[in-house]
């Protein structure tokens, strides 16, 4: 199959010729974890340590309480039936038992840990193990990852072969690199010059003429979750956050808007106080109706016994804070999104650990009176389920309806709201979070107005989440972010009003982010002129800037 080469960073320290068919991910030991160009996953726990000594990563694990480990992990998108290469040059200085000194390599079906020891190497799980000396100096570890075929080197040389029988499940599905240590009960210190994971990933062919443009880039800025909406001159004007860490929790750095007047090709900024909203939260009334989840609240630290007491899920956020996310409420505001005419008033929700929102894809006025707005939660015995907030008064009252309840291991959250050409409501829901079928979309549709829906069916669409635009013949187009390699934004059409979903024909907007794939996506698309779609949507680059990027692109033409 024709392979496409995408290479993240090289380094010195790794000297390789890539073929045409590899995506690479290199941790550089003279550098710590969040200091990578693309950093890599890493917290600090107690009884551990990790260092940078003398240009390599010096990682310590002397704590044997629970959770007192140390991993550092990079989630590298590879491709189960496809070839992946880990290498490691590491020296191992001690070990004291099981994954006290562990590289780890998860491919999304099956994963593999080895213990390093100084005299050997382990792999429990697998039932295998050899001799190696590991201590005298630094050692080339490599693990080669092919269907259930799975080989172990080390410098060049196979230790460990177990082709035909490598088939332990990846744990929850995780698809990821880690090295360091994974055990509480071990500990362990070794000294990491460079970690390098190669996968491979078919070649794909981008949509022709789509064009590309920077709608906001600002390094040492998170851009991210944008919203767009079109104002009475025609145009565009896109919102959203900019962050000052790299978080989907800690709001900290404030918000910013541009605005485009040639269909998405330029963005600048606004002149003054701009107020423009999505057309689907406007009342007859002209003025606004805003429903939805409440979001993350912070509140000091010494308040989380409080909330866990009442069975809400508490998440650390910032220092010396934790944030929690209950409840839902609605409100009716003036045009400018901020003089209220109706307060912040809860709305009646089922009982919850952590209820959220998605953006604007979630928001659709059916007329008449007839809004939803989807939410999600994690219900008290750990189900994700979707709902719909819905009012038939123009946002007077809103009621609580579920769209699809969740199972042990598949739930639904970020759900996208459209209709047809016969007026059905059409669900789409992400299902990252689950074991079965990760990161699908999922589909339920209503054909009252949102009262009740149909149970919910994998639509074949792989990625998340997601938007629905609906086109002036009738067509539905689905845009989604797509994170695993070669991650982008991609869109699939309907053409018979949601029954089914051409992902043999999905286009391929953009196949070129690079780095953890949470930095991407949350696409809102609308039409310009002449057919051509404006899709918004944020993107990371190979700078490791996430920024805020838009593309026009012409959907193929309607079949005769």
């Amino acid at each position: 199959m024709p392979t496409r080469f995408l290479c993240l960073t090289a380094l010195a320290v790794v000297p390789s010729v890539l073929s045409a068919a590899t995506l690479e991910h290199v941790f550089d030991g003279g550098h710590m974890p969040g200091e990578q160009t693309i950093p890599w996953n890493y917290h600090s726990q107690p009884g551990t340590k990790v260092s940078v000594d003398n240009g390599v990563l010096r990682v310590v694990d002397d704590g044997t309480a629970k959770g007192q480990l140390q991993s550092i992990s990079f989630p590298w998108s590879a491709d189960p039936d496809g070839e992946a290469r880990v290498d490691a040059d590491v020296k191992v200085l001690r070990c004291s038992g099981p994954a006290g000194v562990v590289l780890l390599a998860a491919n999304g079906k099956y994963e593999a840990a080895i213990t390093l020891y100084p005299d050997h190497i382990d792999a429990p799980s697998l039932g295998a193990s050899a001799p190696a000396r590991l201590d005298d100096a630094f050692h080339r570890i490599t693990m080669v990852l092919r269907g259930c075929d799975l080989r172990i080197l080390v410098d060049g040389r196979t230790v460990i072969d177990l082709a035909g029988k490598w088939n332990r499940p990846a744990h929850e599905g995780r698809n990821v690199i880690s090295f360091g240590s994974i055990s509480s009960a071990a500990t362990g210190e070794a000294l990491w010059r460079c970690v390098r994971g190669v996968t491979t990933y078919p070649d794909v062919t981008p949509y022709p003429g789509a064009e590309h443009h920077v709608v906001y880039r600002q390094p040492g800025v998170y851009a991210c979750f944008p919203s767009l909406a079109k104002t009475p001159e025609g145009w565009f004007v896109a919102r959203f956050g900019t962050r000052a860490l790299r978080s989907h929790i800690d709001p900290t750095g404030g918000s910013a808007s541009r605005i485009s007047k040639d269909g998405g090709r330029t963005w600048t900024e606004p002149p003054g106080p701009f107020f423009a909203s999505a057309s689907d939260v406007v009342r007859a009334d002209g003025n606004l109706a805003l429903a939805g989840a409440v979001g993350w609240r912070h509140v000091p630290e010494s308040r989380r016994v409080e909330f866990e007491a009442k069975g809400i899920h508490v998440r650390p956020s910032m220092k010396g804070m934790v944030a929690y996310a209950s409840g839902a409420r609605f409100c009716v505001t003036k045009p400018d999104g901020k003089s209220s005419i109706k307060p912040w008033t809860p709305i009646e929700v089922p009982p919850h650990q952590v209820m959220m929102g998605y953006n604007q894809a979630a928001c659709l006025n059916l007329g008449d009176g007839v809004r939803l707005v989807s939410i999600y939660g994690d219900t008290p015995d750990n189900r994700r389920d979707a709902y719909a907030l819905r009012t038939t008064n123009d946002g007077d009252s809103w009621a609580c309806l579920a769209i699809a309840h969740g199972e042990p291991d598949l739930g639904f959250n970020e759900t996208a709201l459209g209709t047809n050409a016969t007026g059905h409501v059409i669900a789409l829901m992400r299902t990252a979070e689950t074991p079965r079928d990760r990161g699908f979309l999922y589909q339920s549709v209503s054909t009252d107005g949102g009262q009740t829906w149909s149970a919910p069916r994998n639509t074949g669409m792989w990625g998340y989440p997601a938007h629905i635009l609906t086109l002036p013949d009738g067509r539905l187009i689905a845009t989604y972010g797509y994170r695993r390699a070669p991650m982008g934004i991609r869109a699939t059409i309907s053409r018979d009003g949601g029954r089914t979903w051409d992902t043999n024909g999905t286009m391929i907007l953009r196949a070129d982010a690079h780095g953890n794939g949470s930095d991407l996506g949350y696409p809102v698309s609308a039409l310009v002129e002449n057919g051509t779609v404006l899709t918004v949507y944020y993107f990371n680059d190979a700078e490791n800037v996430t920024h805020i990027a838009a593309t026009r692109w012409q959907p193929p033409a309607l079949n005769p």
